[in-house]
């Protein structure tokens, strides 16, 4: 069973707005400030993707502007993941630390920006995940590079998820243009109903010529 103010989504334990772990970070004023406030609906959309359609076991995965973490501890908790937990924002970490705990994973955790992770940083990577990570102009640029950067570093999937913001669709139009790739409508019913988009980029198809 259970424990008051938890609930269960996709075999994640997740706590809802009332958990007195919330409320005291709220009272201590460490609320993040990046929109990492909640849990954004378009992780889910990944998470049902990877359901239906599950990486190999113990792939190394960053999950950029994490937030909660709820993405990446996913993939740590059923796909047997290697998890890099990204954010700019750290007062997220708190939040990611206890969900982390809460469903007995291990992940790493760090504090940068897309534009501060370099070739170097995803060498060691295999697959990065991202959700509602396009919100502003400035981010479509950052992740216009960090996308170039990921797979000449030879990281062999990208997924983004988004409802579809205007600067998430003009991302998904350059990767168009620019690589191999596909945008797939996605829809959720149940308790996590919700729609949206995932981009998704495979590096093994490489990129356009020309």
């Amino acid at each position: 069973m259970l424990a008051a103010h938890v609930r269960s989504i996709y075999g994640l334990k997740v706590l809802k707005r009332k958990h007195k772990t919330l409320r005291k970070l709220e009272k201590e004023d460490r609320v993040p400030t990046l929109h990492g406030h909640q849990v954004w609906q378009s992780s889910y959309l990944v998470m049902d993707y990877l359901h239906q359609r599950p990486l190999a076991i113990g792939q190394r995965i960053m999950d950029i502007g994490c937030g909660w973490g709820l993405l990446g501890i996913y993939c740590a908790k059923y796909l047997g993941g290697k998890v890099q937990l990204v954010d700019a924002d750290s007062r997220v970490f708190p939040y990611a630390s206890f969900h982390q705990q809460l469903n007995e994973v291990s992940v790493q955790i760090v504090h940068s920006s897309f534009e501060q992770l370099k070739h170097a940083d995803f060498t060691q990577q295999d697959v990065v995940l991202g959700a509602d990570i396009c919100f502003w102009p400035q981010l479509f640029t950052q992740l216009k590079l960090l996308i170039a950067t990921a797979l000449a570093a030879g990281v062999r999937k990208i997924i983004i998820a988004d409802p579809g913001r205007p600067t998430f669709m003009q991302l998904a139009d350059y990767c168009r243009h620019n690589f191999t790739c596909e945008l797939c409508p996605w829809e959720l019913g149940g308790r996590t109903k919700t729609a949206g988009y995932l981009l998704i980029i495979d590096n093994h198809r490489g990129l356009k010529p020309g």
